[in-house]
């Protein structure tokens, strides 16, 4: 039998016969046994699983859109995330990646640099639900100013080229 139930932000869950109980600081496997033992008073031999249904982070990758990637699984690691969120794009700087993460501390900020083989096993490192990943980008200020002036360009070499041709002399 297979039933879902909200814990809210506080981490409160409100289960039928065992009624509104805080399930907040604790792992998985922590509330799963956790639960067994509540229920264990009521039945025998109990069993719990626990599944996240709605675990996220959300990725700036370079300069663009953020997207958010809905975790499969509880063991994706940064490199699988960015890579669902279809990479580093061509503006993105792969040796300045920060993950910021919360924690009861506050906001935890690692920096991952993925041009270098220590930085590879870095982003082997498991992301969590709610996590940030910022991709640093790269300012392109030639491709940028030529992207920019092109259709001037084209009306300037197509004014003199119309006159050349008109006025050969």
């Amino acid at each position: 039998m297979r039933t879902s139930y909200l814990i809210r932000q506080d981490g409160m869950a409100n289960l039928p016969l065992l009624g509104p109980i805080d399930i907040s600081g604790k792992t998985i496997v922590e509330a799963e046994n956790f639960l067994v033992e509540l229920l264990s008073k009521n039945y025998l031999n109990p069993f719990v699983q626990i599944s996240l249904t709605n675990q996220r982070v959300i990725i700036f990758p370079g300069k663009g859109d953020a997207q958010v990637i809905y975790l499969r699984n509880t063991n994706t690691s940064l490199l699988e995330a960015i890579a669902m969120a279809g990479g580093i794009n061509a503006s993105g700087k792969s040796n300045s990646i920060k993950l910021m993460r919360k924690t009861s501390k506050g906001r935890e900020i690692y920096i991952i640099d993925l041009s270098t083989i220590s930085g590879l096993q870095e982003a082997e490192m498991i992301v969590q639900s709610n996590d940030y990943i910022y991709v640093d980008f790269k300012p392109r200020i030639a491709s940028s100013f030529l992207y920019e002036i092109t259709p001037w360009l084209s009306v300037l070499t197509t004014a003199l080229l119309t006159f050349n041709i008109f006025y050969p002399n």
